[in-house]
């Protein structure tokens, strides 16, 4: 869980490394500011629109392909895509398992004839 792009590790580092400049007294107080001034920031127009602008942003290609009309063939791409890929992993599977098989012949006829001395 990410917030502000902080992760947990980097929060709890933050926590620590205030509660060492500040002590714990401070710490409150400033843990208590720091509270008021995010909640302003979110509750603010600009943040609104920020948020809405990401938003949009993110969907941009969605809406692109939908006016585009062209969501119906970049799905079929996906089907026949994700079926070449099965394809080959099926393959690629069945000929690892005779490969080995092989590979474990030849190293064992070879070790035969090997003089080892």
């Amino acid at each position: 869980m990410q917030f502000l792009g902080i992760g947990p590790l980097e929060f709890v580092l933050i926590v620590v490394i205030a509660l060492i400049v500040l002590g714990p007294g401070e710490m409150v107080k400033g843990a208590r500011e720091a509270g008021k001034l995010i909640h302003r920031i979110v509750r603010s127009p600009l943040w609104r629109d920020v948020m809405d602008t990401s938003r949009e942003i993110r969907e941009f290609p969605r809406k692109i392909a939908q006016e585009a009309g062209i969501e119906k063939d970049i799905e079929d791409l996906r089907r026949s895509t994700q079926g070449v890929l099965d394809d080959i992993e099926h393959s690629h599977h069945s000929n690892n398992g005779g490969k080995f098989a092989d590979e474990k012949e030849e190293n064992g006829s070879g070790n035969q004839g090997e003089d080892n001395g």
